[in-house]
């Protein structure tokens, strides 16, 4: 853990709160699980040996971020309490809204694209809501960049649903929304851990 943690600065700089801290460490580990959810999506239609070694990559890691997000919460109890965006029992309130929002609609779609015999879009269907619901999180927590996250995911959707059908290439349907939706939310949770003064 001592090398891990010395990749956290132990001095937090002057403008970043506690509950700002807190809050990136626990949006860290969080993407971090569902990246390797998003792996194991794109490793589906590829080969097992190759799967299994990309799955097992993945998983390293995410406990290496989940770990590093650890750190990170543990150095916020010396930073300043204080507001800002991203605080308080009203956006705990606000993000469970966009969060339930966000699974019923996708619940729904996916359960009428099964219905009607497009099955093959669910996981694009599926990246696509979670793309749309890092904007009002970007508003919410005051992270500008998840504003980049979403529109990279919604991105992948697109590109999935014209790639897939336009090379008859079914495999597509899956490894493009998986990959690339896993690459998108590792390379937030970097975002996240790099505290700098200047903060988002």
């Amino acid at each position: 853990m001592s090398t891990i943690t010395a990749n956290i600065p132990s001095d937090i700089p002057a403008g970043l709160h506690r509950a700002e801290l807190r809050g990136r460490a626990a949006g860290t580990a969080l993407l971090a699980f569902f990246a390797l959810g998003w792996t194991a999506c794109g490793i589906s239609a590829i080969p097992t040996t190759v799967g299994l070694v990309l799955f097992a990559i993945a998983a390293a890691g995410s406990l290496t971020l989940a770990a590093l997000a650890l750190a990170m919460s543990r150095r916020a109890a010396t930073a300043p309490t204080g507001g800002g965006p991203g605080r308080g029992r009203a956006t705990g309130r606000r993000y469970g809204i966009v969060v339930a929002a966000e699974w019923i609609g996708i619940f729904v779609v996916a359960r009428l694209l099964a219905a009607t015999g497009h099955s093959q879009l669910i996981p694009a269907a599926i990246a696509l809501g979670v793309g749309i619901h890092f904007f009002p999180l970007a508003k919410l927590f005051g992270i500008r960049a998840y504003h980049l996250t979403g529109a990279a995911i919604c991105l992948v959707a697109l590109t999935t649903s014209l790639l897939a059908p336009l090379t008859a290439t079914p495999a597509l349907w899956s490894i493009l929304p998986g990959f690339g939706s896993a690459l998108t939310l590792y390379a937030t949770c970097t975002h996240l851990l790099h505290i700098r003064s200047s903060s988002h």
